[in-house]
């Protein structure tokens, strides 16, 4: 991966701070500004952080879209999607990734155009069976795992909200932990971005592995922004950086599909 090699080359002169973990660029090219952006650090290969800085997919299309726009971009580590929205909310990170569109969320801060599509999908250790829905499977009493403060669609919320059927599904914070549940079999199913579950899979060297055809939530995701960052102007061309990129991005996103090794 060409940015992070760069990424690798830059982060040599970097001072860590604190839960901070982002590039000093200042020292190495002009800026017209910076924002900070949150990263959840057990995504990979999406996002991830550690002691190196941060990387995934997602952070290789900011940097490409800050870049084009001469904007620093520093990464800010942060455990779950629900405290990266709370710290939003709040204005301690500025940018948000990979976020779907959801009507609260767009009362915390401005959606972008989308940059790329997700894909949900349950995992098990069960070889798939026939179609079948989520409320069929809760209903034979499968607990599913998810991530906690993350959107999987109206039809897990519908039943989430349910006291029939919200007790079975189980939230777990990371996705090494979703996976190891699975493995462990303390869940039946987990729910996740199908290019991070079948990377998680093979990290953690657990065989038969089975990806369900089912769509739990095809969807797009965005850069959602702090209020105030961005006058409609930026916005706008921010904006068209998304669509100028999109054909890199979409080989990008390919990339990942099949061929991701990130470190």
């Amino acid at each position: 991966m060409i940015g992070i090699r760069l990424y690798l080359r830059v982060w040599c002169f970097l001072v860590l701070g604190g839960v901070f973990y982002g590039s000093q660029v200042h020292a190495q090219q002009s800026c017209a500004s910076e924002v900070k952006i949150g990263v959840v650090a057990d995504w990979p290969p999406l996002t991830a952080v550690d002691e190196r800085g941060a990387y995934g997919l997602d952070v290789e299309i900011a940097r490409k879209v800050f870049a084009e726009l001469n904007i620093c971009p520093r990464f800010l580590r942060l455990p779950t999607s629900a405290r990266s929205l709370d710290q939003l909310g709040k204005g301690t990170v500025d940018v948000l990734l990979m976020v779907s569109y959801v009507q609260e969320r767009a009362e915390l801060g401005v959606f972008s155009a989308p940059y790329r599509w997700e894909k949900m999908r349950l995992f098990s250790l069960r070889q798939p069976r026939m179609a079948i829905d989520l409320k069929a499977l809760l209903r034979l009493g499968y607990r599913i795992g998810l991530s906690i403060g993350s959107y999987y669609g109206e039809e897990l919320k519908n039943l989430a909200e349910s006291p029939s059927f919200g007790h079975l599904l189980v939230g777990i914070s990371g996705s090494t932990q979703r996976v190891e549940m699975l493995a462990k079999q303390r869940v039946d199913f987990i729910v996740e971005d199908e290019i991070l579950g079948r990377f998680m899979a093979r990290k953690l060297g657990i065989k038969n592995v089975y990806i369900w055809d089912y769509p739990v939530h095809n969807n797009q995701v965005h850069f959602l922004l702090r209020k105030g960052l961005f006058d409609a102007v930026q916005l706008a061309r921010f904006n068209g950086v998304i669509e100028r990129l999109r054909p890199g991005i979409d080989q990008l996103v390919e990339r990942y599909t099949h061929h991701n090794v990130p470190r």
